[in-house]
């Protein structure tokens, strides 16, 4: 069956063996927590379980859906085949030490960004693969229309995400993290972790309302991308946000600004706006995700599968996944 080849196809894709994203290195990468196993995951857990998001297999997107919500171990979630054992451990020491973690420290901040950014770098390519095999396997006329246009959009996505990457990897070699600004926020606890990069389409950048295809050719990368991090810590979560210099988000300062000043309430829906119309990386604790209605959460795969090609700032949802039922 067409279902059972395509299922074993990306099972066998994203099984394959990978090279370590640092700059240079040449050696085979590990499976990578994108945030701390034993701190941070741990912390959210259940049972050493959490909550992910997870593309629909090929039954599954016979439902509709883009994605379908799974319960996974703890050394599994929030993974990727990232770095090699040596950058692994190296690089990220300063985060991986609970003790001395400090989440307003640049460094610190940055290196939170830029594994984030990594974990969505490899992502990109492994749907690049993926659609070069369906390329092979679906009819012409379904070809054309589906995959060529999803293809081109991952391809740009991974050229403008690997100028934030070698920025972040100077300035790592370099210890010097003048390039970006982060801030930190810390909110009212909810167990809840997120590290991405986000491009957002702000009006401006298309002006003249150009059809994507013309609009496309005309733009320059990088474009503007944003870094957001959401990490549970004891009593309180912390949201860190930033972008490099050259490259605002006006979008991302406002959000910043919003959560420096906004009450509890109005938090919480900002988070969940995130996870809703933004975001396809996060993971929560399956308490939380008990306390979410099954209708709020039918309404908010919906809403998502049909934004998902979608980064315009201008996007609104009445769903608030986090607010008391």
């Amino acid at each position: 069956m067409i279902q059972t080849k395509l299922n074993e196809a990306w099972d066998k894709i994203n099984e394959t063996t990978r090279i370590c994203m640092f700059g240079g290195c040449k050696e085979h990468a590990i499976k990578s927590h994108v945030l701390q196993k034993n701190g941070i995951l741990r912390e959210i857990s259940e049972d050493n379980h959490l909550i992910t998001l997870s593309p629909s297999n090929a039954y599954q997107l016979e439902e509709g859906f883009a994605f379908q919500f799974k319960k996974m171990g703890i050394n599994n979630v929030y993974t990727f085949l990232g770095f090699c054992n040596k950058h692994d451990t190296e690089i990220f020491k300063p985060i991986e030490d609970k003790d001395n973690l400090d989440l307003y420290n640049p460094y610190h901040q940055a290196l939170f960004s830029y594994r984030g950014l990594c974990q969505e770098i490899r992502r990109k390519e492994i749907s690049i693969e993926w659609i070069d095999f369906l390329k092979n396997t679906l009819p012409v006329q379904l070809n054309n229309r589906a995959t060529n246009p999803l293809r081109d959009g991952y391809i740009e996505g991974v050229k403008n995400l690997s100028f934030f990457k070698q920025e972040f990897e100077k300035s790592i070699i370099l210890q010097c993290f003048d390039n970006f600004s982060f801030s930190t926020i810390e909110l009212p606890k909810i167990e809840l972790c997120i590290s991405v990069p986000l491009n957002i389409r702000e009006p401006d950048l298309n002006p003249n309302n150009l059809p994507y295809e013309i609009w496309k050719q005309q733009r320059i990368v990088p474009f503007a991308t944003s870094f957001v991090n959401l990490i549970p810590m004891k009593k309180s979560t912390y949201f860190i946000g930033g972008f490099h210099h050259e490259f605002p988000c006006q979008w991302t300062l406002k959000l910043i600004n919003k959560l420096k000043r906004a009450k509890s309430k109005i938090v919480i829906k900002e988070l969940s706006d995130l996870v809703v119309l933004r975001l396809e990386f996060w993971a929560m604790s399956p308490r939380l995700f008990r306390s979410i209605p099954e209708n709020i959460l039918r309404k908010y795969k919906q809403t998502f599968t049909d934004n998902i090609f979608s980064h315009s700032e201008k996007l609104e949802t009445k769903i608030n996944l986090f607010e008391k039922h």
